[in-house]
């Protein structure tokens, strides 16, 4: 009799989640970025939550849509209000003469320039809220 007790708590609690898995919730996510009402082609985009720094990312497509991936590749976000930042991607960098990218070290082989970002007019930040059910027809504007 105590097995079976025994058994039926620790299914219980396997059920009930109490496994230690602290992963968060990902919905999908993702929408159009225009500027001035205009598609924003080829732009990186970081959605960062506030509250936690957890954050998202995507790169617009020529027509300025866009898929957000969160950590390890997983396509969507967390739910929730993020600030948006958005880059336009940089250009690589020549290297210097008579320089091989395989006599580089690793993280120095793919150089990038800067990314410039691109903000709004009125310097105000670019608020994006993610609902629990998701959203892949987000519109972001910017002026």
């Amino acid at each position: 009799m105590k097995n079976i007790s025994l058994l039926v708590i620790l299914f219980t609690l396997l059920i009930s989640g109490c496994t230690g898995n602290t992963r968060p919730k990902v919905v999908t996510a993702g929408g159009t970025v225009t500027q001035n009402g205009k598609p924003l082609a080829d732009v990186r985009l970081e959605f960062r939550k506030p509250a936690t720094g957890a954050s998202a990312f995507a790169d617009t497509d020529a027509n300025g849509k866009f898929t957000l991936t969160y950590s390890l590749g997983e396509k969507g976000a967390e739910p929730g209000k993020y600030l948006v930042s958005i880059f336009q991607k940089g250009e690589p960098i020549p290297l210097p003469a008579g320089v091989k990218a395989e006599d580089l070290p690793e993280e120095q082989r793919n150089p990038m320039s800067p990314d410039v970002p691109i903000m709004n007019t009125d310097n105000e930040p670019i608020e994006v809220e993610i609902p629990v059910t998701g959203n892949m027809d987000l519109k972001i504007d910017v002026e």
